[in-house]
């Protein structure tokens, strides 16, 4: 995988298959949630519980510590190697998960801060629910998932690569963010604000590992306040409208993997700049 560009990587496996594996880094991205719930200043989006993809480094990287320890907590996706790291983005140490209950996980974070904190912290954990894995109740991760993690990490790869670009030069961009609780990586765009500067109209642009209805992964652009599916305009490219429980442009994983891998990145940034337009369409923006 790791001679592999990420785009090609994509079709290494079925989005169906990646199941478990992308449940597992699931319940592993919760050490940076964790993390960021415990030492990073809080913020009103909950934004202090969620993580940054470093391009360089092909790792999520949590907020920043508040106060005197400017640490951060990151997760490699490829091997599953948790990392505490400095103020350089240096690691001050590494941890292996595969083979290892997650509650040794929390137990090397809270023996690692403590060499700099004097004390041994009390890691504080997200309280919202998580999709059932034997993880989640004291299994350990599994060994020999190289495949699903290489596959897993080349999808949040190629996707901060687009919502990078979605980005680049729009003010009304938040950052690109992984959300720990679903687990997508996503911009939000504000379209429309009131005169508190409250945002009355935003579009999603986003990648989603699991959920919402499909049984592997996709792309998704979604207007809120959610439009009625007959103001939705047609959408002229790869993808469709989905409007059971939730509107949204969707490309599947499923109709990226079937083309070949040097039209995958191109479909996708069509599908987001088409999706975009439609759905500020749809919002009367």
């Amino acid at each position: 995988m790791t001679q592999v560009d990420a785009w090609t990587g994509l079709g290494l496996l079925a989005p169906a298959d990646l199941k478990d594996a992308a449940l597992q880094l699931h319940w592993a991205v919760q050490y940076l949630a964790a993390a960021g719930q415990t030492f990073s200043e809080p913020q009103p989006n909950d934004s202090h519980r969620t993580a940054t993809w470093n391009a360089e480094r092909r790792e999520f990287v949590s907020a920043q510590f508040a106060g005197p320890y400017p640490f951060r907590v990151a997760l490699r996706p490829a091997d599953l190697t948790l990392q505490l790291l400095d103020r350089t983005t240096e690691p001050l140490g590494t941890f292996s998960l595969a083979g290892k209950p997650r509650e040794e996980g929390f137990e090397w974070l809270q023996q690692g801060l403590s060499n700099y904190m004097g004390r041994l912290p009390v890691i504080d954990r997200p309280a919202y629910d998580m999709p059932a894995h034997p993880v989640g109740t004291g299994a350990p991760f599994s060994h020999g998932l190289d495949v699903g993690l290489g596959v897993l990490s080349a999808m949040y790869e190629s996707a901060a690569e687009i919502l990078t670009l979605v980005n680049d030069g729009d003010e009304s961009a938040s950052t690109v963010r992984c959300w720990p609780h679903h687990f997508d990586i996503a911009t939000l765009l504000t379209v429309e604000s009131n005169a508190a500067g409250e945002a009355t109209k935003t579009v999603g642009v986003g990648m989603a590992p699991m959920g919402g209805g499909y049984d592997g992964w996709y792309w998704y652009v979604s207007p809120w306040p959610s439009p009625k599916p007959e103001a939705l305009p047609p959408l002229e490219g790869p993808g469709g409208w989905h409007t059971e429980e939730w509107v949204g442009a969707v490309l599947t994983g499923d109709a990226l993997v079937a083309m070949d891998p040097s039209f995958r990145e191109p479909a996708v940034r069509k599908f987001v700049d088409v999706s975009v337009a439609a759905s500020r369409s749809a919002l009367g923006a």
